[in-house]
């Protein structure tokens, strides 16, 4: 960081932060003590590195995303708080877009994460990828899943309905604001054509405005 090698110190944060979180795992399976259970507790030191990092290279939006999963694992840690302020204020005055488009992030572990990706290929419609993983106990993710459409955008309102995969159908409901989308599914992960354990459940943080969808999943 001192000598201006951030992307390399990211890099060691990353591993620092997928060490430490296989250490939480081990610590809590090991200890008797529910006291103990604190989820992240080694891992939390990576979380506020990496939203330093981010901070120092003035990528606001993703140092936000790191500083909220260090939160959701303290949110009281002194670091993370301080970290969120800096981050606040280097935002003053800044606008997030009209458009939903973009990438929206949440955390997968081992310092992964999920997207959703949006485009606006017409208007009326968005056309939007969802890239999702779920890590067991492995050195590799223990299941992938990936899907993309496009479908009407309404009231900052979109859904994906299909019956593709089983006999039984996958919902995919999201929820759009300024800084995130909420999303719901309705249907296991076999309905949606996802691996073991994948879902595209939970709120995606907004990390810009401006992703493409990868080359394989613009169809």
């Amino acid at each position: 960081m001192r000598e201006q090698r951030v992307d390399e110190a990211i890099r060691l944060f990353k591993e620092q932060a997928g060490l430490a979180e296989l250490a939480d795992i081990d610590r809590q399976v090991k200890s008797r003590d529910v006291s103990l259970h604190s989820p992240c507790k080694v891992a939390l030191t990576a979380y506020n590195n990496l939203t330093a990092a981010y901070l120092h290279k003035k990528e606001y939006l993703q140092a936000r995303a790191w500083a909220l999963v260090a939160l959701r694992c303290d949110k009281d840690d002194p670091a993370a708080r301080l970290n969120l302020n800096k981050i606040k204020e280097a935002l003053t005055g800044w606008q997030w877009p009209q458009m939903p488009t973009g990438e929206y992030v949440q955390y997968a572990g081992r310092a992964t994460w999920e997207y959703i990706i949006v485009e606006a290929p017409s208007p009326g419609n968005i056309h939007f990828c969802f890239s999702g993983l779920w890590w067991g106990l492995g050195e590799g993710p223990s299941g992938l899943g990936e899907l993309s459409s496009t479908v009407p955008l309404r009231a900052g309102q979109a859904e994906y309905v299909s019956r593709e995969f089983t006999n039984k159908t996958c919902v995919i409901s999201m929820h759009f604001y300024d800084d995130e989308v909420e999303v719901k599914q309705t249907g296991s992960e076999w309905d949606c054509g996802f691996g073991h354990n994948v879902t595209a459940n939970g709120t995606f943080q907004r990390i810009s405005s401006s992703a493409k969808c990868p080359l394989e999943q613009q169809k």
